[in-house]
């Protein structure tokens, strides 16, 4: 009964270190030192030092999938506008709207679907390209297009306030899509628990 409890209690203990660590910022949890984290063996004594680390380790990356995992719907957003900005910039104001509304629908559409961390991280940076996409479609605006100062302006506050609008409006279809999945997949269990 004893050889059974133990890793019980192990268990509990891990699940209490992560629980108390996932609740520290980001920062803290990088910079643990050899000092807190034998504090924290001693807080939670069945765990070596060696499934601290692991616990540490393990919520570290916990964190960093989840930040990956919220990131990844920003994606279309922040494409979106670099492709209207570099269509606009080369082909036009007319193309560039054409070619952003098309890129924001599929990608919208297949963001809802799927995840994967190696793309996400390899996309993740386009979010640093898109505060100076928002200057030069202004610029672009102004100086190639021939409106007003203030209508350029107002074209990059449109292009940073439609995307988000947008997207919002055509990610409907595809979370309709999944939620008619979802009950479905309910009601087969269903129908399978009665008939077991």
């Amino acid at each position: 009964m004893s050889n059974k409890a133990a890793p019980n209690n192990r268990t509990q203990k891990g699940r209490k270190l992560a629980s108390h660590l996932y609740d520290l910022d980001m920062t803290e949890l990088l910079a643990l030192d050899q000092e807190q984290k034998a504090a924290l063996r001693q807080q939670y004594p069945p765990l070596t030092t060696n499934e601290v680390e692991d616990v540490i380790q393990q919520v570290v990356d916990a964190r960093l999938y989840e930040q990956a995992r919220v990131g990844w719907f920003t994606l279309p957003h922040d494409l979106t506008v670099l492709v209207l900005v570099l269509v606009t910039w080369l082909f036009g104001l007319r193309p560039g709207l054409i070619a952003g509304v098309a890129v924001l629908v599929l990608l919208e559409s297949i963001i809802q679907f799927t995840f994967h961390f190696g793309v996400y991280k390899v996309f993740s940076y386009a979010v640093w390209l898109t505060y100076p996409a928002y200057l030069l479609f202004g610029y672009v605006l102004y100086a190639q297009e021939g409106f007003a100062w203030y209508w350029a302006v107002l074209g990059a506050v449109l292009a940073w306030g439609g995307t988000f609008v947008l997207g919002v409006i055509f990610r409907l279809p595809a979370r309709m899509i999944l939620g008619s999945l979802a009950r479905g997949r309910e009601a087969y269990e269903e129908r399978k628990g009665r008939k077991n």
